[in-house]
């Protein structure tokens, strides 16, 4: 068990800014951190290795975002005031833009197909490196280069 505290003390914070950063909210942030590190003790035999162990934990984060997501529906119901993207360095009028244009993206990300959704979560959100996501699909790094640049183009076509 001792192990696994090292494990939750090198990952937890960086998992947590990954999952804050799809979510948005704190308190959903939290629970995630806490339902991932609760799914990979359950599933820790099922780790391959062909990936990076923060990798593993991104994944397993980012499928229980989606899966909370699709159980509550919580996006797109979420009214774009709770979205915090007000910096006090901006008017009014230039937050109200860029809470727009981020929920612009948001749903236009929601819509790509695997494994478009997954590389560009992963890669922006999770920071993990194209080359560590190819070794986890058993796929070539030009693969996730091509796969990664597809995924950017598609958000770009469905916000425009």
């Amino acid at each position: 068990m001792a192990a696994f505290q090292d494990i939750y003390e090198t990952y937890g914070k960086p998992l947590y800014r990954f999952l804050f950063s799809l979510t948005g909210d704190e308190d959903e942030a939290e629970e995630l951190l806490q339902e991932t590190f609760y799914q990979a003790l359950q599933h820790i035999d099922q780790f391959e290795g062909r990936s990076s162990l923060y990798t593993w934990l991104c994944q397993i984060g980012k499928n229980a975002w989606l899966k909370e997501i699709r159980r509550n529906k919580r996006y797109s119901e979420r009214p774009i005031e709770e979205l915090e993207l007000v910096s006090m360095a901006h008017s009014v009028e230039d937050s109200a833009i860029r809470r727009e244009e981020y929920d612009r993206i948001r749903k236009a990300l929601y819509q790509l197909e695997e494994p478009y959704k997954s590389i560009f979560v992963l890669h922006v959100f999770g920071e993990v490196k194209l080359k560590e996501l190819a070794d986890a699909y058993g796929k070539s790094e030009s693969w996730a280069r091509v796969t990664f640049h597809r995924a950017k183009q598609q958000i770009i076509a469905k916000i425009e």
